[in-house]
């Protein structure tokens, strides 16, 4: 009897030890991106983990509103840095959150340029709501969580306030002051590099000056990634940085870089998104294949995508990274 229950109990340790070794060897890929790539029904890292299967855990880093060097200090390539001395109180004193910052007053800044950093201002940080993998952030040692509040509105155009707290995770017996200029070191940073294989969606919302320093940035981030495989997609709506006359030009610039790492996703969409899609062309769709600009079919607000949109990116990813050997 105790022979059959040890055999019984050792079978079951194997199958536990075999399941780990399992889940643990599913290989990584990180989306780096902004509301393009945030989690939301259809979104295309959700579509890509489909197309990729169950060998692949495809983790969602995209937070709507966030530009280069935001995305770059979530990632790590330049983490953001305070602008200011921060007064942490001790539990007792302490009335109301730490505020950090909001729009008015600068929060964080790059390390790249020292411009100003929005993390997180359209959510990301809620437990359990979205993988952004910032919190906890560690500041001199001791770890915080940074959060959020903000408020769109639509007057006269897009509008929007927000402010960024720190929260310590322990208990505080005695007020200190954060310097200006401390890192701020995020999860992210701790637990994704070293990933099997990244994708970098960004750009739409800008952050860089000019073509070679978007280029620049995605280098840094792919460097500090500590991978070598991964797939650039570009952004596919012009931006006040780079207007749609310029387009061909940056994703030229972006193929002779990155050659098979490279999607030019604007460039597809306006040549096979539809028949990929098995859309039949509109009136205006044509008018703005024509012009060199995406089908609307395949967008619901002139810059994210229907479904069927986000399902071609995923294809399109997941095709490159067959071809890439991944």
């Amino acid at each position: 009897m105790n022979r059959k229950i040890t055999a019984a109990a050792l079978l079951l340790v194997i199958s536990i030890v075999t399941l780990t070794a399992t889940q643990t060897e599913r290989k990584k890929v990180v989306c780096w991106g902004d509301s393009l790539t945030a989690p939301h029904p259809g979104c295309y890292p959700d579509a890509l983990a489909t197309a990729l299967g169950s060998a692949y855990e495809v983790i969602n880093c995209g937070v709507g509103g966030e530009n280069t060097v935001t995305i770059m200090s979530r990632q790590g390539a330049y983490p953001m840095v305070l602008a200011h001395d921060v007064n942490i109180y001790r539990d007792s004193e302490r009335r109301f959150p730490v505020f950090v910052g909001n729009c008015d007053v600068t929060a964080f800044e790059s390390s790249y340029n020292g411009s100003k950093v929005t993390p997180l201002i359209q959510g990301g940080w809620e437990e359990g709501k979205s993988a952004a993998w910032v919190n906890p952030v560690i500041i001199d040692g001791r770890e915080f969580d940074i959060r959020s509040e903000a408020h769109f509105w639509g007057e006269n155009g897009f509008k929007f306030e927000y402010n960024h707290y720190l929260q310590p995770r322990a208990a505080v017996d005695s007020s200190f002051v954060l310097k200006k200029g401390a890192v701020i070191e995020t999860k992210a940073m701790r637990e994704l590099r070293g990933a099997y294989a990244n994708v970098f969606f960004v750009g739409q919302n800008a952050g860089f000056s000019t073509v070679e320093d978007y280029i620049s940035q995605i280098k840094a981030m792919i460097a500090y990634s500590g991978c070598e495989r991964y797939v650039v997609v570009s952004f596919h709506k012009p931006n006040w940085v780079v207007p749609l006359e310029k387009m061909p030009q940056m994703e030229a610039a972006l193929k002779a870089e990155f050659g098979r790492h490279y999607i030019a996703l604007r460039d597809y969409l306006v040549r096979d998104g539809l028949k990929d899609a098995g859309l039949r062309p509109s009136e205006k769709d044509a008018e703005a294949v024509a012009n060199g600009e995406v089908p609307p079919q395949l967008m619901t607000d002139g810059c994210h995508f229907t479904d069927a949109g986000y399902a071609l990116i995923a294809a399109q990813v997941a095709q490159r990274f067959k071809k890439l050997g991944y």
